[in-house]
């Protein structure tokens, strides 16, 4: 069964609280190391039937910048690699 996670941005300014919301929204692994290597392992092992929606990014995006554009990279990667995974982004 579809697992749906809405993750609202607004707010979010730095990587930490960036990684500190990931842990509080989604269902990650315990030993998860709060880096983008994690969170692709996370999407790849765990993220079966995740429908992760990310929205309000405007702001974090543009905070984060390239952090932010490797974020959306290793989304679109874990996605390739686990077809039960799904992410959008959302302004």
């Amino acid at each position: 069964m579809e697992k749906v996670f809405y993750l609202n941005l607004t707010g979010i300014s730095t990587t930490d609280e960036l990684q500190d919301y990931l842990v509080k929204e989604l269902p990650l692994p315990e030993y998860y190391g709060r880096n983008l290597d994690a969170l692709y392992d996370a999407l790849t092992e765990a993220g079966d039937d995740w429908n992760i929606i990310f929205y309000n990014i405007s702001g974090a995006e543009e905070k984060l910048g390239q952090y932010f554009d490797n974020i959306k990279r290793v989304c679109s990667d874990a996605c390739l690699e686990n077809h039960k995974l799904k992410v959008r982004f959302y302004l």
